[in-house]
């Protein structure tokens, strides 16, 4: 395994809102991560194969959600990692799949997501 042969992706989300994300890869994952967002843009959704810097491997997802359809959008968590206030407003994952007034998990998005969770 080399560098260059390997689809080497950090993504970082944001801490909390207005805080900067960063996308972070070889030139070989970040041409794999192009495919995969006009796979999405075509099929719905997308997934590869990548490796983090400590060579392990994760899979990442990419998901269109259709142009109409915001509520569906808001029904998800949000991407920040920083988790704060004890009202449940979307801004932090409270892992429940059972109450549909909670933020869902993105893997809820995926056609197939029954069977990969």
């Amino acid at each position: 395994m080399t560098f260059k042969s390997t689809n080497y992706l950090h993504v970082y989300a944001q801490f909390m809102p207005h805080h900067e994300s960063f996308i972070v890869g070889n030139k070989k994952a970040l041409l794999e991560l192009k495919e995969m967002i006009d796979e999405a843009l075509q099929k719905g959704e997308a997934v590869r194969d990548f490796t983090a810097s400590d060579a392990e491997d994760y899979q990442a997802f990419i998901i269109n959600v259709s142009d109409d359809d915001m509520a569906l959008f808001e029904s998800i968590e949000m991407p920040y990692t920083g988790q704060y206030g004890d009202v449940n407003s979307n801004i932090y994952f409270v892992n429940e799949i059972t109450d549909s007034a909670v933020p869902h998990s993105p893997a809820s998005l995926l056609k197939k997501s029954e069977e990969r969770l």
